[in-house]
């Protein structure tokens, strides 16, 4: 024991505690976009007009509405990919502090698309949203959005934010 505690037995001990760090590590690859893009956007829509798309990147399409009928005053937006393989995560946050979460790691071309707003009860709130391909193309998008009483009682639904893109 005394011998592994000198100063060789230090050393060889901290070699062979390195090896075994890399070895577990593995070889990984990282793709960095060295110029990505970044801008902002901003729909403001009355009650029954069509959806406009606030985004269109990398396969990565989101458009906005102002809901009609019982949903009338209420923003509808909804994300659909362009890509044969990619995943959606993110959460959203509505005015009264719940936590609404955003997962599909299907989301593919020619899916559904997914809700980026809430449903039911408060419908104004921000969220954030990361989409990836299976090419590694990575956008993110931080948004907020609010009902009809925005923009000093306009009567208009908003989605608005920003992203940044591969």
């Amino acid at each position: 024991m005394r011998r592994m505690l000198g100063s060789r037995g230090m050393v060889a001990s901290l070699a062979a505690f390195g090896a075994v760090v890399v070895v577990a590590a593995g070889p990984a690859a990282a793709s960095v976009s060295k110029n990505p893009t970044t801008k902002t956007f901003s729909v403001i829509a009355k009650n029954g007009q069509k959806a406009k798309v606030a985004v269109n990147v990398d396969g990565l399409t989101i458009n906005a509405r102002c809901g009609t009928g019982s949903a009338a005053g209420t923003p509808v937006v909804f994300a659909f990919s362009g890509v044969p393989a990619g995943d959606l995560l993110g959460h959203m946050f509505d005015g009264a502090g719940r936590t609404h979460i955003i997962h599909n790691t299907q989301f593919n071309k020619g899916t559904n698309g997914v809700r980026l707003t809430p449903t039911s009860s408060d419908f104004d709130g921000s969220g954030v949203v990361a989409f990836e391909s299976s090419k590694g193309v990575v956008v993110t998008v931080t948004y907020a959005f609010d009902n009809a009483t925005t923009l000093n009682k306009q009567n208009v639904c908003t989605f608005y934010g920003s992203y940044v893109a591969t």
